[in-house]
């Protein structure tokens, strides 16, 4: 997979689904392809992709982490020099 352009704020499951998305995009990767290389169905994906609130945190970790993404867990108001929100 391609390193991601920026930082994202995910604030909500709508925010990590687009990056997620974003990532799959730039990797030309399809949902099918993208599903096999995470470990997971088409559908977690797609829903996971749409922001479903639901989705299995883990699972979506997992999906995050195999797309080359890194998921941060920062305090508010004390993000890394450099990053606007």
């Amino acid at each position: 997979m391609k390193e991601p352009q920026n930082p994202v704020f995910a604030r909500g499951p709508a925010d990590f689904g687009e990056a997620v998305k974003a990532q799959r995009s730039r990797s030309g990767a399809t949902l099918k392809q993208a599903a096999g290389l995470a470990g997971v169905g088409v559908r977690f994906l797609l829903e996971l992709e749409h922001g479903k609130k639901t989705a299995s945190l883990g699972k979506a970790l997992q999906v995050a982490e195999r797309m080359g993404l890194e998921v941060w867990i920062v305090p508010r108001g004390r993000r890394p020099a450099g990053l606007d929100p």
